[in-house]
């Protein structure tokens, strides 16, 4: 199941956590466009998150324990817990673009800032699952390609025009996202796809993703829903939420300096003791635990 499959893939990265460099970058953003032949960084993690836009070339991308081929043009989207590494088979052309959660604030305006922290969660969570986009990638390459040359231009983190031009490119990625997800439905088709779009829409309105509320938004008794959502997508809808919510807990942990208090009440938790009970049911143990153990890698500046 893909929940398991997760927690088990979270518990190699713990694992070899104590070994692997961490990449520290002080800049919120930085982008940077070359040509490889060979992968010169030993596996590692970053306190940044990095859309890897590979132009042409063929090779492997390990991602935390699992290999995934690529074949330019295509993308990857990786959060700061993802340790990963490439292996080369052919002359590679990348564009990295890193950017830390602080540059999501660069706006300036509160619910855009909000807007783009809950889409970046979505994407993150179906790039576990899907890891690679290839179809559209072709697509997006030209938006990559801008905002490569307004990097050279301005020569700083402050473009405006970087900042939206990088809207645009999370907008062409959630619609090639959005519709991978009819794919992995079986004969449920649209209507449970829509029941995942809500989900992942209102996950910080814990009303907004119970059964009851679910249920009556889209027309079913409470009991249909929950079989028919079971046998769409082979896991129970309280389960689904609760991985969903699981991966954003992690990811705040990983990456933001935000409380305990803080993420219980973005995440809709009753209070701070609710919460760490909810992480030590899937984790053995505190979500403060947790954070220390993902932290201290070694850290190489870059």
């Amino acid at each position: 199941m893909p929940g398991i499959h997760r927690i088990c893939t979270l518990r190699w990265i713990i694992g070899i956590f104590q070994r692997m460099k961490r990449y520290i970058q002080l800049e919120y953003l930085k982008v940077s466009h070359f040509t490889a032949t060979e992968w010169q960084h030993p596996v590692h993690n970053h306190n940044h998150f990095e859309l890897i836009f590979i132009h042409s070339g063929s090779g492997t991308h390990c991602i935390s324990g699992v290999d995934y081929p690529y074949t330019g043009p295509c993308l990857f989207l990786l959060a700061p817990c993802d340790a990963h590494h490439f292996n080369i088979t052919t002359a590679t052309t990348f564009t990295f673009i890193k950017f830390t959660n602080v540059y999501l604030q660069g706006s300036g305006h509160m619910r855009l800032e909000q807007q783009w922290n809950q889409e970046l969660d979505r994407l993150l969570l179906q790039a576990r699952e899907q890891r690679i986009f290839s179809v559209a990638a072709a697509g997006m390459e030209p938006l990559v390609q801008l905002i490569s040359s307004e990097w050279k231009a301005a020569n700083g983190e402050n473009s405006e025009t970087i900042f939206f031009l990088l809207q645009a490119l999370f907008t062409k990625i959630k619609k090639a996202a959005d519709e991978a997800l009819p794919q992995a439905a079986t004969a449920g088709g649209a209507r449970v796809t829509a029941i995942l779009h809500h989900i992942h829409e209102h996950i910080h309105e814990t009303g907004e993703v119970q059964i009851e509320q679910l249920a009556a938004i889209f027309g079913y008794s409470k009991h249909y829903l929950g079989a028919f959502f079971k046998e769409q997508t082979g896991s129970s809808l309280r389960e689904y939420v609760n991985q969903y919510k699981l991966h954003l807990l992690e990811n705040r942990l990983h990456y933001s300096t935000f409380s305990l208090k803080e993420i219980s009440h973005e995440l809709g938790f009753n209070d701070q003791s609710h919460l760490n009970k909810f992480f030590r049911k899937y984790h053995g143990i505190s979500p403060s635990a947790y954070r220390g153990q993902v932290q201290a890698s070694p850290e190489v500046r870059h």
